[in-house]
């Protein structure tokens, strides 16, 4: 039997809720563990669990959940936000050279080279 990503992060979620209650991290790191953990299970089903198609996508929010997990490190708020910006530029960056979109970065495109606009027929 397979695992499924939903199984996954409800794991996640219950060992990290119990860590909680025995009292080896407070709230604030269950709530960091959660993230974290959650957002490298994230990562291992890009590979183990989706489709190739559906990889990087997985793979970058993986490590978008990862690098939430950081507010607990860092007291400045701004220091977790510029990592999850960072992150979600280089998903965005992964997504584009993969080859899944293409087309993201041109504003338009170029009209056609025979004169098919209106503009260009007569009447």
């Amino acid at each position: 039997m397979k695992l499924g990503y939903g199984a996954g992060i409800l794991i996640v979620v219950l060992l990290s809720a119990a860590a909680f209650l025995i009292g080896a991290v407070d709230l604030l790191q269950m709530i960091s563990l959660m993230l974290l953990v959650g957002g490298l299970w994230t990562v291992v089903a890009a590979f183990t669990i989706f489709d190739v198609g559906e990889r990087s996508f997985y793979l970058g929010w993986g490590v978008v959940v990862a690098a939430l997990s950081t507010f607990d490190i860092f007291n400045n708020a701004s220091y977790t936000i510029a990592l999850i910006l960072i992150a979600i530029v280089a998903l965005i960056l992964i997504n584009v050279y993969l080859g899944r979109t293409p087309n993201m970065l041109h504003a338009a495109n170029a009209p056609p080279a025979g004169g098919g606009t209106p503009a260009a027929t007569e009447f």
